[in-house]
């Protein structure tokens, strides 16, 4: 698998990257700016780039031969440019090629639920603040994927308004269908999240009331560290 670092020093899979921006050409020529506008509408939901990301993997995917660029007119100044992308016959060779391989789920990466691991290190107070907190986020993330089925179903986007005018007639349930289906999926996704967090601040609760005195150990190094005690007695042994 193939990894970017992006301008923020987080890893893109240029792979998908290469994969999704090949998709939205498919609709049909692009400038940078258009195609990265419909990135942010609709492929950065389940697939997130920067603009810094996508401009140079455009240049790639040109090199390649994926893609063609022509320039075109920019506004009403004479003589003023802009470059268009468009698919080429090996870049849809590409897309259908990508399409038919299966691949290898990526390894599990979740900062939150990392933290949630340790919490007993915090107070039971800055514990309920990390739920509250993914609750919050994983509640947004479900109106968004909410808002965004309820376009596609009605046929309301942008893109996918020019994916079924470039498309035949008994295509267009399958279109739309399979995108409905992916961000419903997205929302089982973020109640079971929001599930999680409810069911962790309820944990939060409970230890607690086990523990009225609220223990925390705010310093690691409160709790002894079986490596630090054989470290001193290994020390000790060396000075007798």
């Amino acid at each position: 698998m193939a990894w970017l670092v992006g301008a923020g020093g987080e890893e893109v899979d240029a792979l998908s990257l290469r994969h999704a921006l090949l998709a939205l050409l498919e609709a049909g020529s692009m400038t940078g700016y258009e195609l990265a506008k419909q990135f942010d509408n609709s492929v950065d939901y389940v697939w997130h780039a920067r603009h810094s990301q996508i401009y140079p993997e455009l240049r790639r995917l040109e090199s390649a031969g994926l893609v063609r660029a022509t320039d075109v007119p920019r506004g009403s100044k004479e003589l003023a440019t802009k470059r268009a992308y468009g698919l080429t016959r090996e870049g849809a060779a590409e897309l259908r090629r990508w399409i038919t391989e299966i691949e290898a789920p990526p390894a599990l990466r979740d900062s939150a639920y990392v933290k949630a691991t340790y919490l007993e290190y915090g107070s039971a107070r800055e514990a309920r603040e990390q739920f509250r907190a993914h609750r919050a986020y994983h509640e947004q993330l479900r109106d968004r994927f909410e808002r965004h089925v309820d376009l596609l179903e009605r046929r309301a986007t942008t893109l996918l308004r020019r994916r079924l005018a470039a498309a035949p007639p008994q295509a267009h349930e399958a279109i739309v269908a399979y995108k409905v289906h992916v961000y419903r999926g997205l929302i089982e996704r973020a109640k079971t999240e929001i599930a999680w967090a409810e069911r962790g601040i309820e944990l939060v609760g409970r230890l607690a009331d086990a523990d009225p005195d609220g223990f925390s150990a705010t310093d690691p190094i409160l709790w002894p560290a079986p490596e630090r005690e054989h470290s001193r007695t290994s020390s000790s042994v060396g000075r007798d």
